[in-house]
């Protein structure tokens, strides 16, 4: 009886200290990619999300540095992608006054994402948009929280990158949530789709700009959507050291 009631008591001063902790289930720290996430529409994505997928490594010519260096640079990444990748020749990026930015791609997806997490070879994205698909006959919108993990994988004599996706998409569509079943094939092929020509365009970017930098700065110079300054940072980043004007 007596170890009973020793047991009994202690889970009572457990329950007192969780009930009088200032820090909440709530609160408490949400982790995605290694990354601590304290936005708050982010979190509710994560934890309420409608679909999730852990999507498999992709792997491109490139750097790390190359990466950070398009990362921290997503209107001149879709720039680059729209010349380099015919599919992609509607999407668009651009920044808006408080650091988020605009996507737009002209006919099925349109939004705004900001970054919510960054660290060594990790970033967090949050999402918000709408996307029409079925002959823009369904209409979607929701939020969406993107992880990237990206890591050097060079094999021999090329340099390579590997880049591993995480994303959680949740639906503000009640309807959306209850026919789940239904809809998840053209969700989960949507996404698919989606990764698959953002994948392409990354791996031909960074294999221009790893091999060839030189040729692909003088192909800019007559892109009428690549202003000075941007011209002037990729010069600097990756032809500085060969004099190249």
């Amino acid at each position: 009886m007596r170890a009973a009631l020793g047991v009994c008591g202690r889970s009572w001063v457990v329950v007192a200290a969780l009930v009088a902790s200032p820090v909440s289930l709530a609160d408490a720290a949400l982790t995605l990619s290694g990354l601590a996430v304290n936005d708050p529409p982010a979190r509710d994505v994560v934890e309420r999300y409608t679909v999730a997928r852990n999507l498999p490594p992709v792997r491109f010519v490139g750097t790390v540095e190359v990466t950070d260096w398009l990362l921290d640079r997503p209107g001149l990444a879709a720039t680059l992608a729209r010349h380099l990748h015919p599919p992609l020749e509607r999407y668009h990026i651009a920044m808006r006054d408080d650091g988020s930015f605009d996507v737009n791609d002209f006919g099925a997806l349109r939004g705004n994402f900001r970054l919510v997490a960054q660290g060594m070879n990790r970033r967090v994205y949050f999402c918000q948009g709408q996307f029409r698909s079925l002959a823009h006959l369904l209409t979607l919108s929701g939020g969406m929280v993107f992880g990237l993990e990206y890591r050097d994988a060079r094999q021999g004599a090329d340099p390579a990158v590997e880049v591993t996706p995480q994303l959680y998409v949740r639906l503000d569509n009640r309807l959306a949530h209850g026919v789940l079943k239904a809809i998840a094939p053209l969700l989960h092929g949507v996404i698919d789709r989606r990764v698959a020509n953002l994948t392409a365009a990354t791996q031909i970017v960074g294999e221009r700009i790893t091999r060839d930098p030189e040729s692909l700065y003088r192909e800019m110079k007559m892109w009428k959507d690549v202003g000075p300054e941007d011209l002037e940072a990729y010069r600097q980043a990756f032809l500085a050291e060969r004099g190249t004007r």
